[in-house]
């Protein structure tokens, strides 16, 4: 068995990615990242770019990787399709997230998630969803589509980036046929929060359902979903939780579990199935949308990602985050040529901070930046911001931020 596993972890890294070598990024004293006692985290990533665009993939530690190879292992050894994985993992990321097991449903990424919500609402012609104009294109793709298919009116809205009045935005966009309220917690675009507590309460009071996209929020920044109270709540696993590619989570509150139905069934969405009888009865929990066989070695891999979440703190991963995005700003200083789009007002603050040259073509800085200078950061395209987007991690270094700033430095004096 021993070997088996050893080969398998080769074949999917290469050996060289598996010993803990200075090139690995690990959680250390030396390293600075006031995270000492996760001396054993070991972050994967042995690129020649700085990293900082953990808003769009987050960097797989060994923690992660080895769960996924050794459960694979297991079940490949044992015959087993590992369902019960599921049920561990469910209670895991309940504790994390302040909820119950039987709200939650492990999806394959947050994409999933949105497009479950929108289609178990069975809306109807006329009907009004409102979503804001900084949605990704997999949290707002699924009310479009309902636009196309079933003729609902959809509308967004812009938001204050400042995070100011921005629930009054919401409200004064609401009218007499608004059924879904849906939103990002956390933008993907300036990395604002959003007051997900106070717009999930006031669309409650006069009865339209919430779906929060929380892609950028898990990991991110806390999130209790007993305090928040969500219709539904959907994230991703492969961004701030360096979690596998391909693993997500749904929260379906049990308030209106059984006002919708699961847009796919299959095995595991019944409580009751008789085919002579053409009898499907769903069940009354989230779970349901767990339908058919599923890659259960990647759950496992996902239920080791809270692990390591938790071991980390995400009080303690955000603070890391925003002094660097502090150290960042203070570094540029007030140069004239560059404006920062980000919330500045720390309830609104996380671990994106997004920017843009006045004078330049941001498209190409980010090309330039990646193929000239080594560094990875993404391009903000959405709203037509036109901008550049910095995602400070754990992993992510002073020193390679002091070096970003140096190199914008010198682009402006190039110009």
């Amino acid at each position: 068995m021993s070997t088996r596993r050893s080969f398998l972890k080769k074949s999917l890294l290469g050996a060289s990615a598996l010993s803990i070598s200075p090139s690995l990024i690990a959680l250390s004293k030396k390293d600075k990242l006031n995270f000492a006692d996760q001396e054993d985290i070991q972050f994967l990533y042995k690129g020649n770019k700085k990293y900082l665009n953990t808003a769009s993939l987050g960097l797989a530690s060994n923690r992660i990787v080895d769960a996924i190879c050794s459960s694979l292992t297991d079940l490949e050894e044992k015959g087993r399709d590992g369902r019960w994985l599921f049920k561990e993992v469910h209670e895991k990321l309940a504790n994390w997230l302040n909820t119950t097991p039987d709200q939650l449903a492990l999806t394959r990424n947050c994409t999933e998630g949105m497009n479950i919500a929108a289609k178990s609402l069975q809306l109807q012609k006329g009907d009004h969803v409102l979503i804001t104009k900084h949605e990704h294109v997999g949290g707002a793709a699924p009310w479009i589509s309902l636009k196309k298919e079933n003729a609902i009116d959809l509308s967004s809205i812009e938001l204050n980036l400042s995070g100011k009045n921005n629930l009054e935005r919401f409200k004064e966009a609401i009218n007499e046929r608004t059924k879904v309220v849906s939103f990002s917690h956390v933008l993907c675009t300036t990395g604002m929060v959003l007051p997900a507590k106070e717009i999930i309460q006031f669309c409650r009071s006069i009865g339209i359902y919430t779906v929060v996209d929380g892609a950028q929020a898990a990991g991110n920044i806390q999130i209790d979903l007993e305090d928040l109270d969500p219709d539904f709540y959907i994230s991703s696993g492969h961004k701030w939780l360096f979690g596998p590619k391909g693993s997500g989570f749904i929260f379906i509150n049990n308030k209106i579990i059984d006002k919708i139905i699961p847009p796919f069934v299959g095995a595991y969405t019944d409580s009751k199935f008789d085919l002579n009888a053409s009898l499907l009865e769903y069940r009354s929990t989230a779970n349901r949308e767990e339908y058919g066989t599923r890659n259960a070695s990647l759950v496992h891999g996902f239920g080791a990602a809270i692990d390591v979440i938790q071991e980390l703190d995400v009080k303690s991963t955000r603070e890391h985050g925003v002094s660097l995005i502090d150290h960042f700003i203070n570094g540029l200083g007030e140069l004239p040529q560059i404006e920062h789009l980000s919330a500045t007002a720390k309830e609104h603050r996380s671990c994106i901070h997004t920017f843009r040259f006045k004078n330049l073509n941001n498209q190409k800085v980010v090309t330039d930046l990646d193929k000239e200078h080594n560094f990875y950061l993404r391009y903000i395209y959405e709203n037509d911001l036109d901008a550049i987007r910095l995602s400070a991690a754990i992993y992510t270094k002073k020193e390679d931020v002091d070096e970003l700033v140096s190199v914008l430095k010198s682009l402006i004096n190039e110009d």
